[in-house]
């Protein structure tokens, strides 16, 4: 069978090298759009996804073709099948939250890509096995350096503010922070005994924002008596 782009056997190693490509390309635009939405699956984490999954659907594709002779009453997916579902709850375990913001589903997806590398390995497949680890490295130490390079990281953070409610209002805070953080939600609650005002903002800051500035920016306001970052 020919591949219908390259009219090149499917099995060979351009086909799949071209395949593993197209996955890859794709992933990145997606992954692209997901990662300025600041979204936690994002560039990196989208095209790991899709070189694993290409490598798996070639594989699946593959395998009965090079075992056709050795596999009359079996079918030899079925164990790398269980291996693919196995190696999934393996790498949810990498994924971990700290505080609002969520980590290690690069990691994750790396993990379960990796296994399935294995697996390509395991089947004799050397072409793609070389091919899957090649981008993948490229992926998880070049694609970095791009990402530190061009996009910004912007973590949800919540900030609390509690302030004297007869000498500053609400509208000077968020007058102050909406040109340095990215605000997405407010709420006010004011406890009347006390005169006090207290404003929680939900907001995204860039990892290269300074937290310093941004105390030293809301304490200017004028009679703040408690500042909260988490």
């Amino acid at each position: 069978m020919l591949d219908s782009l390259l009219k090149l056997p499917i099995d060979s190693g351009w086909v799949m090298v071209m395949r593993l490509g197209f996955a890859m390309a794709a992933a990145a635009v997606v992954g692209l759009e997901r990662s300025w939405s600041n979204q936690p699956a994002g560039f990196r984490t989208h095209m790991v996804l899709a070189i694993g999954a290409a490598g798996a659907m070639m594989l699946s594709m593959f395998l009965p073709m090079q075992l056709v002779d050795y596999s009359r009453s079996g079918d030899p997916g079925r164990m790398a099948a269980q291996v693919i579902s196995g190696i999934g709850f393996l790498g949810g375990g990498a994924i971990l939250k700290f505080g609002f913001n969520v980590r290690g589903l690069t990691t994750a997806a790396s993990i379960w890509t990796m296994s399935l590398i294995g697996m390509v390995f395991g089947a004799g497949m050397y072409v793609l096995g070389l091919a899957m680890t090649v981008l993948l490295f490229f992926v998880l130490h070049t694609m970095e350096l791009v990402e530190d390079r061009f996009l910004v990281r912007r973590e949800l953070r919540v900030i609390t503010v509690v302030f004297d409610a007869d000498a500053l209002g609400p509208k000077h805070i968020t007058r102050a922070i909406r040109d340095t953080v990215d605000v997405k939600r407010i709420s006010i609650e004011e406890a009347v005994e006390d005169g006090e005002t207290q404003m929680t903002i939900q907001c995204r800051i860039s990892e290269r924002q300074s937290i310093r500035k941004l105390f030293d920016l809301l304490k200017s306001q004028g009679k703040v008596k408690r500042i909260k970052i988490d």
